[in-house]
């Protein structure tokens, strides 16, 4: 079994996606170590408990730059994409991080 499907075979252990919308201090915050922070603050803070699909960016005005954290969770009891968010945004040059949307699928 490849990595390809390892990474196949953990998506399925999930059924929500929580897109996270964080948000850097400033425009000068390198965004290539803001979003390796935020995945080895997922997998420290919660193990394997969520994953991450994507991280995509999107600009806001005068060169700030969000990024937007699609975290793969449960429908079920224990999971909950604020408690996420609030780790997010305990980071260090994070304004603040905010969950935008929960779907299924």
């Amino acid at each position: 079994m490849d990595g390809k499907d390892l990474e196949v075979k953990k998506m399925s252990d999930f059924n929500l996606v929580g897109v996270i919308k964080v948000m850097p201090t400033d425009p000068d915050v390198n965004l290539d170590e803001l979003e390796a922070a935020i995945r080895k603050t997922l997998e420290e803070k919660f193990g394997g408990k969520y994953g991450i699909s994507k991280i995509e960016r999107q600009p806001i005005a005068f060169g700030l730059v969000a990024l937007k954290v699609y975290v793969l969770g449960k429908d079920a009891e224990g999971y909950s994409f604020d408690e996420v968010a609030e780790a997010f945004a305990q980071l260090e040059n994070v304004e603040s991080a905010e969950v935008e949307t929960v779907s299924r699928f």
